[in-house]
């Protein structure tokens, strides 16, 4: 038996839990910091995006649902070009000097590492469900950076993003509702 076999029950509950206990915490903070604090705000959008990114390359690889598919080829390509698009901002001499971070945080990896565990008749729940509490997180970020965001170059960023993740949570909570 592989690991995604023996990966149900209990264990699958637990990763729920934490995915959504995660989903709250990272709401809390993209609500206080990532609102007001151009470093907070620029690690948290860049590591969302880096969760998105690898969570739809693995259900591009994994998933046999054409419907997810096509979700989480969307997803690849919009947090790809959002990334561009800080990346870019970031670049401007009139942004502060932020690092990009390099890799996910222990909260994002955990959920990424729970996606990678689901048996196979459910990984697109999970992917699903996962994907709706990462994007109310980044609709929390952007729209408070957006509002009271020091920095008008991040600003930017934040308010182009917006209607583009919003979208991604609409299709998302579709998909959760559908059944799925």
């Amino acid at each position: 038996m592989t690991e995604k076999e023996t990966h149900t029950g209990m264990a699958r509950t637990a990763d729920k839990m934490q995915d959504v206990v995660g989903g709250m915490m990272g709401r809390a903070t993209a609500r206080s910091a990532g609102s007001t604090d151009d470093e907070a705000f620029v690690q948290n959008a860049a590591r969302g995006d880096m969760f998105e990114i690898a969570a739809a390359k693995y259900m591009l690889k994994h998933s046999g649902n054409e419907t997810v598919r096509g979700a989480a080829a969307q997803m690849l390509a919009d947090h790809t070009t959002m990334s561009n698009q800080l990346r870019s901002a970031l670049g401007s001499s009139e942004t502060p000097d932020i690092a990009i971070p390099g890799s996910l945080d222990e909260r994002r990896k955990s959920v990424l590492d729970h996606l990678q565990r689901a048996p196979a008749d459910k990984l697109d729940k999970t992917y699903v469900d996962q994907q709706v509490l990462a994007h109310k997180e980044t609709v929390d970020l952007l729209s408070g950076y957006a509002s009271v965001g020091p920095n008008p170059q991040l600003r930017s960023v934040a308010l182009g993003a917006l209607p583009v993740v919003k979208r991604h949570l609409a299709r998302m909570e579709a998909l959760e509702s559908s059944g799925l």
